[in-house]
């Protein structure tokens, strides 16, 4: 299941913020209580990775005794970076403080779901990118679909359309 839509929050005085229910169901949904957060992209973002996805995707790094100079430096930048995020009872989980100051976050932010993650963003940012993400969502969308290898798609038309007429 997706993680989609976007909330308002705000991150309290104790540097505790409420993960949406729906965010928390699938938590419970892959066995567990906690969350891995990474630094994002932008930088002032952390996205939140549940503990069950982020290992699948760690796994799918390949490993090896001899790693090359940029696997070195991804490994020990990236994982030393990430940090499990436990909810408590209320569905809270803390931030660390050095995470929020590196992103510069502040208390008022936006949870917004990435598919299989969800992101931290400063809300005044979310606000002021918000109307030109709209605007050009058809344009993002054709990039997604024109990248994406075309299986058995014929331009234009999709097989066993009606009105697909046979050029001779």
């Amino acid at each position: 299941m997706a993680f989609i839509g976007h909330h308002e929050h705000t991150i309290d005085a104790k540097n505790r913020l409420a993960i949406p229910a729906r965010f928390r169901e699938q938590v419970d949904a892959d066995r567990g209580r906690c969350f891995v957060a990474v630094p994002g992209e932008p930088p002032t973002t952390l996205w939140l990775y549940t503990d069950a996805e982020f290992n699948r995707l760690a796994g799918q790094i390949s490993s090896s005794l001899t790693p090359d100079e940029d696997q070195v430096a991804f490994d020990s930048g990236f994982f030393s970076l990430a940090e499990p995020l436990e909810m408590d009872s209320q569905g809270r989980v803390l931030i660390p403080d050095y995470m929020l100051q590196a992103t510069g976050l502040g208390r008022e932010i936006v949870i917004c779901g990435a598919r299989d993650h969800f992101e931290i963003r400063p809300r005044a940012e979310f606000k002021e990118a918000f109307p030109d993400a709209w605007r050009k969502f058809g344009e993002f969308r054709r990039k997604v679909r024109d990248a994406k290898p075309q299986q058995g798609r014929q331009s234009g038309l999709q097989a066993g359309d009606p009105d697909q007429r046979e050029s001779r």
